[in-house]
């Protein structure tokens, strides 16, 4: 243990010194005691030229020695292997707007269809392409029904021209149910008009309430309920006839059924091409 000790201090001791001899020099070369030579002058700009040289890489956060490895210098480009789809979104109040996200497209019909699905019901991404629409105007994008997970089955008739979407009825019941979304402004304004002094209620907006919290009449909660998945069936016909450009028709059917259930009287299990 002595002995490595004794290696530092000696080694510490040969730095100190050399340390010195740099001060002393350049104090001198400062006060004019002593002439720059130009092997001084090379080896100080060469030494110095290398410093600056490394430190660049070090402040990019690089390795140096990829200059030495041929075609490293830059990084290769990632390929973006995502196809622009459109898709329709919309403000929960009836209007709907196409815009065109990256996906990696499904190359199976059915699996493209659910994919479509899922796209409609995600979350905005409130950029600036999806806040204006056509017109220029402002468009407040809202979060639609993620109804995904209710689809069992998808398949095309007259040649392709008609597509059949069946739905899981329980499951549709099931995300009405749970899934909360914003209040609309015309909710609001008849809110206000009700009563001024009834305070906003951020929870229970499509739930029945809580056992504490305030709770709305069953019938504007069927309304909301019924308004939301009419507006995510809308924004997913748009999106599948914008796709699918051979398509002329949409037929939706519940659990098999043709006719809607649950009170949803603002659904049409037709859709045609506009």
């Amino acid at each position: 243990m002595n002995t490595h000790l004794q290696k530092i201090k000696e080694y510490l001791r040969s730095l100190s010194e050399i340390i010195k001899i740099l001060v002393t020099r350049f104090y001198k070369i400062g006060t004019g005691e002593t002439k720059l030579t130009r092997d001084f002058i090379f080896l100080f700009a060469s030494w110095f030229s290398l410093l600056i040289f490394f430190s660049f890489f070090i402040l990019a956060e690089q390795n140096p020695f990829r200059l030495l490895v041929p075609f490293q210098l830059y990084s290769y480009p990632s390929l973006d292997h995502r196809e622009p789809i459109v898709i329709y979104i919309s403000n929960g109040e009836g209007e709907q707007i196409p815009i065109h996200r990256k996906v990696l497209k499904r190359e199976e019909t059915g699996d493209f269809i659910y994919q479509i699905v899922g796209e409609v019901g995600s979350p905005p991404y409130f950029d600036s392409v999806e806040a204006l629409a056509k017109d220029g105007k402002l468009f407040s994008p809202k979060k639609l029904l993620d109804i995904r997970f209710a689809l069992k089955q998808t398949w095309f008739v007259e040649k392709g021209n008609k597509l059949v979407i069946d739905w899981n009825v329980q499951i549709l019941q099931d995300v009405m149910e749970k899934y909360r979304l914003p209040r609309t402004k015309s909710d609001e304004a008849d809110t206000d008009e009700e009563n001024t002094n009834t305070p906003v209620d951020t929870i229970t907006y499509y739930t029945g309430g809580t056992e504490t919290g305030p709770k709305e009449p069953e019938e504007v909660i069927q309304k909301r309920r019924s308004l939301a998945m009419e507006s995510t069936i809308r924004a997913l016909n748009a999106s599948l006839f914008e796709n699918f450009k051979d398509l002329k028709t949409i037929e939706h059917k519940f659990s098999g059924e043709g006719n809607p259930v649950y009170h949803w009287d603002l659904i049409s299990p037709l859709a045609i091409r506009p």
